[in-house]
């Protein structure tokens, strides 16, 4: 039967009519948990069969040793569903008492997880499955994680649904995805990231740190500073500019997302800052350099590694100049 699937100790299929009275029990009794992320509602189960398409698709989560209980561990949302270059879909899921917390549901989810990666029709053949979930929503977000989906990003007021509040609202969403190409996944594994680094140079006085701060604000990215660790250069007066980069440098290696670097340095510091680079695990031709330049006294000139963008730090750096060097940091972190 297409889009069905059978575990040690649950089966997973399409919903039928025929469980509208263990829906509406599972529902009824889940309400207490369910309404703080959502509407949920007992009766609707017939609407939910009549939506059935290749656009929307539920999956119901059914235990297979249910006793005396109604038997519903879960039901899964496959919404969203986009065909042609993109193949993706977004994942909404409940658990149901008195099944949530014992390991049943997750083993459902990870079965629906491998009928949306599947060939049709005996699954839905996608490429990408995204599962947005509220920041305060830790239980699912745990679950999501168990299965090897990894956070992705987050999307400011992303539904308007109800919270813990209780009031409907705009909500933020946290973005955990899966590809077909990672699926089966290691539970918990490491998030994969970009690691992006920008230079920031300059004389002392040249504006840097103002620049550096509102770059590392655009990118996302941590900043470091040269003159946050001078006080770990003992004796350096003026401070010493290889001392501090190597220290710079073992940061920049420790970051698992990279940085912008704020140091300063001048043509003369190339090669130190070179070999810094490299040792970070970055291609110094690659990596921009932002060169804060008081024209007026500026005799130091970029070091010149990789692209340099230079901005006269007698005005405040335009936002539109700001975005442009942001980007630019983008495309070289995205180069091959």
């Amino acid at each position: 039967m297409p889009f069905s699937a059978v575990g040690d100790r649950v089966e997973v299929r399409p919903p039928t009519l025929a469980d509208v009275e263990a829906y509406r029990e599972a529902v009824t009794r889940s309400h207490h948990r369910l309404a703080d992320f959502a509407v949920p509602d007992p009766e609707n189960l017939p609407a939910i069969v009549a939506s059935q398409s290749a656009v929307y698709r539920s999956f119901m989560v059914w235990s297979r040793d249910p006793g005396r209980e109604h038997g519903l561990v879960g039901r899964v949302n496959v919404a969203n569903v986009v065909r042609g270059s993109f193949r993706s879909a977004t994942m909404g899921y409940d658990a149901y008492d008195p099944y949530a917390g014992t390991g049943l549901f997750a083993e459902g989810l990870r079965l629906v997880v491998g009928l949306l990666f599947a060939p049709e029709p005996e699954g839905m053949a996608l490429h990408r499955v995204e599962a947005n979930i509220q920041p305060v929503n830790g239980r699912s977000a745990g679950l999501a994680r168990s299965l090897g989906f990894v956070h992705e990003g987050f999307s400011r007021d992303y539904l308007h649904i109800p919270g813990p509040d209780g009031r409907r609202d705009w909500r933020d969403h946290d973005r955990y995805t899966m590809l077909a190409t990672d699926w089966p996944a290691e539970p918990y594994r490491p998030h994969p990231r970009r690691r992006t680094a920008v230079l920031v140079s300059g004389l002392p006085g040249a504006g840097k740190a103002r620049v550096a701060t509102a770059l590392a604000a655009e990118l996302g990215l941590p900043l470091l500073s040269a003159d946050a660790v001078k006080v770990g250069v003992a004796g350096s007066s003026p401070p010493d500019v290889v001392g501090v980069g190597e220290t710079l440098w073992r940061l920049l290696a420790d970051s698992p997302v990279g940085a912008v670097v704020d140091g300063p340095w001048q043509a003369r510091d190339a090669d130190h800052v070179q070999r810094g680079l490299t040792a970070a695990g970055f291609d110094p031709a690659s990596v921009p350099e932002v060169h804060c330049d008081l024209t007026c006294v500026d005799t130091a000139g970029p070091l010149a590694l990789g692209p340099v963008v230079t901005v006269d730090t007698r005005e405040p750096l335009t936002p539109r100049q700001l975005v442009a060097v942001a980007l630019r940091a983008r495309v070289a972190s995205s180069s091959p």
